[in-house]
């Protein structure tokens, strides 16, 4: 609560100093709703072996993932972690990711230590107990991998125009040579971020054009 309250205040400060007035109220409002929400919401991992799934919980949105398509869990961001899915997908998750330190000062138990090894295990058992449907599960996951990629490639277009929207709307709203400077270094962030999503968008779809257009030559 208290690292998010921070984070609130931060983003209503920008918004106060560095683009036009209107914006204050609904930037103000955003901030609360999104407050609101980071502090109900749960992180939850369920290894369920009977059912042969992973049930991962970030807020409100709860994925399952077979065990037999999970490659490897690593502790990668800190008190969360990294599941590897067939097909090239990750699935991470943290709820205390950059106060680490912090935490462990605290003594505060999260829950999450030793999942990686109990996931890990249980997904080489579930590949071991069938490993046919392990391999036609991994191909099947292989090939609507590319049909998953527009979506995100929409995604990260969209990210894209807004961050240059962004960039093009701040405007320093008091004199003085830092504020100015601190402006020119947001529209500098803000532009290059846009530019950047925008191009990685583009590369998305066009490879997964590409591995369409592969898959349907014969042969």
């Amino acid at each position: 609560m208290a690292s998010w309250l921070v984070k609130a205040g931060l983003f209503c400060l920008m918004v106060r100093f560095f683009f036009p007035r209107v914006f204050l109220i609904p930037a103000v409002v955003i901030a609360g709703v999104l407050y609101a929400a980071a502090c109900l919401a749960r992180f939850r991992v369920r290894l369920d072996r009977a059912a042969g799934s992973v049930a991962v919980t970030t807020g409100w949105w709860t994925r399952r993932v077979p065990l037999i398509l999970i490659e490897g869990v690593d502790e990668v961001l800190r008190f969360g972690a990294e599941i590897e899915i067939a097909g090239g997908q990750t699935l991470s998750f943290s709820p205390f990711r950059k106060r680490r330190r912090l935490a462990r000062w605290l003594k505060i138990r999260t829950g999450f230590e030793g999942m990686e090894l109990a996931i890990t295990q249980a997904a080489a058992a579930a590949r071991a107990a069938d490993p046919g449907r392990a391999a036609a599960a991994k191909a099947a996951a292989e090939a609507t991998q590319s049909r998953r990629t527009i979506p995100f490639a929409g995604v990260a277009c969209g990210c894209g125009a807004f961050s240059l929207a962004v960039a093009v709307a701040v405007r320093p709203q008091a004199g003085g040579w830092l504020l100015h400077s601190v402006a020119v270094l947001l529209q500098i962030f803000y532009g290059t971020a846009g530019v950047a999503a925008l191009l990685a968008g583009a590369w998305m779809v066009h490879s997964a054009l590409s591995e369409r257009r592969t898959a349907r030559e014969p042969g």
